[in-house]
């Protein structure tokens, strides 16, 4: 191997778990769905830390962590973070691609951080045992319950359905369900910001005033439809009995506008796994509640279901973390060979060639159920772009991983190609040193605009997680051409308005 191997430790992580369940036999799993309020922040902070250790799942899909995912991790007391993904876990996680999204920044708002053939992260159960898990938020507005409320009609919610959340929820759907036909067991957690297919039946429109006509609601169809299983309402299967509604506790709690509309939008579906049981997690004296935290924190209650499931043998897989690296400090390769074979592990710069250009690695390694590696790249003091190889015992290459290293002062930065723009001209955004979240996201505003809000970016386009990269604010990002004036641009992290660089512009 090329310039030695520096600080290697090899440490034998395999789960020590109680009972004697062998691998091949089923196993309970916990999963927990969370809308935590804009990074928990709205309400209570520890409450949200309460509300997980008071469910104490094993695997948890969060939604709006706004770059809080791994502060919650480390004070809930989980040791495994996907930022691309928004999960956290007890169980180790691996990419299920090459541990980067695609450069692309026209995805569908479900599929930023991930690409559409890579949406779930797996979850090493066991030594060498796996499960897949996604996680995914859909838009909300507009909002398919209040369309009923204002008196649409049937066709007009499905079209608005169609029209807004259809189109992110099949590519999640289309890549679970091939897993699913594979005997995968999978896992998707979300905040779906529609009802389920399942629960605006007749029955339930003679007992809920909100539930104006039966609707079979399209997004949740499609998961239903690609083989996977709404586990509450598998364990809970009366609408009217169980209600089971998420949205909402009231903002703050227990406040609930007089038009508001009541729904069950926070779901765990399955496949390849029995639910054998769903509650919410929420305030008290609700019914449907089996976690209570009181106040309840979140504007969304929260929804554990506990499965049997037997996961499946995992694929060659090699991860790096943390996620960014830091120049001059430990990372950690952690690797699953299958069979347990021999391998060896090189680091080296992107685009590099496993067999010349190895910084660092381990070779040869008798079979470990879970290896860990601690690495350094010693002298490398600048940030840069790298790729860790899995190998097997000829060569062969197995798996690979993509990753950034920055610097311990990195700052984020933007760049336009130019000061100076025509009216309707292609503006190019290049940016660095980003947080890399799943939702980091460049808003153009009016020079002069004042704070960061809801309210007056002019657009935005996405990141797709990345650290450095480019983006184009084009016509496909624009309604209509930048009047002249002067604009300013602002980097923000993971769909917060915590403001990490801006450029400024001007159109003539």
């Amino acid at each position: 191997m090329a310039k030695g191997l520096i600080r290697i430790i090899l440490c034998c992580l395999g789960l020590m778990l109680p009972g004697t369940a062998s691998a091949q036999d089923s196993v309970p799993l916990k999963v927990m769905s969370f809308n935590i309020w804009y990074g928990g922040e709205q309400s209570d902070f520890d409450a949200v830390i309460r509300a997980i250790k008071a469910a104490d799942p094993d695997i948890i899909g969060i939604q709006e962590p706004d770059g809080n995912i791994e502060k919650i991790a480390e004070l809930a007391g989980y040791s495994y973070v996907d930022t691309r993904r928004h999960i956290i876990s007890r169980y180790p996680l691996f990419d299920s691609g090459n541990g980067a999204a695609p450069e692309s920044s026209g995805l569908v708002y479900s599929l930023n951080g991930v690409g559409p053939d890579t949406v779930h992260a797996w979850v090493m159960v066991r030594p060498g045992k796996a499960v897949a898990v996604a996680n995914l938020h859909l838009t909300s507005d507009p909002y398919g319950p209040e369309a009923v409320r204002d008196g649409k009609t049937l066709e007009e919610v499905l079209k608005i359905e169609t029209e807004t959340r259809v189109p992110e929820a099949q590519p999640i759907a289309d890549a679970l369900g091939k897993l699913a036909k594979a005997g995968v067991p999978v896992f998707l957690t979300g905040d779906f910001n529609s009802p389920s297919h399942l629960d605006w039946t007749a029955e339930a429109a003679k007992a809920r005033a909100q539930v104006k006509f039966p609707v079979e609601w399209p997004a949740s169809k499609a998961f239903a439809d690609a083989g996977l299983t709404d586990s509450y309402r598998a364990v809970n299967p009366d609408p009217v009995k169980n209600p089971g509604l998420t949205w909402t506790v009231g903002y703050p709690q227990p406040y609930i506008r007089p038009t508001e509309t009541l729904d069950r939008i926070d779901m765990i579906w399955s496949a390849n796994a029995k639910p054998v049981a769903s509650v919410l997690g929420g305030e008290k004296g609700n019914p449907d509640v089996g976690v209570v935290v009181d106040p309840w924190p979140s504007d969304h209650r929260a929804v554990i279901s506990t499965f049997d499931v037997t996961p499946v043998d995992a694929p060659a897989l090699i991860t790096v973390e943390p996620r960014p690296v830091i120049a001059g400090e430990d990372f950690r390769l952690r690797v699953n060979m299958p069979d347990k074979s021999d391998w060896s592990a090189i680091v080296m710069v992107r685009d590099g060639d496993p067999a010349t250009d190895a910084l660092t690695g381990v070779a040869n390694v008798g079979f470990w159920d879970r290896p860990s590696i601690k690495l350094t790249l010693p002298g490398w003091s600048d940030g840069g772009e790298f790729t860790a190889v899995l190998l097997d015992a000829q060569g062969k290459e197995m798996a690979r991983s993509l990753f950034t290293m920055q610097t311990k002062d990195a700052q984020a930065d933007l760049q336009t190609d130019k000061e100076v723009y025509k009216p309707g001209e292609p503006i190019q955004i290049t940016f660095s040193d980003a947080p890399g979240y799943k939702f980091d996201w460049i808003a153009l505003y009016a020079r002069g605009q004042g704070d960061a809000n809801a309210f007056n970016y002019l657009t935005y386009v996405y990141t797709n997680a990345r650290f450095n990269g480019t983006v184009t604010l084009d016509e496909n990002a624009l309604s209509e051409p930048l009047a002249p004036g002067e604009y300013e641009l602002r980097l923000m992290k993971d769909d917060h308005y915590a403001v990490q660089a801006q450029a400024y512009f001007k159109v003539e």
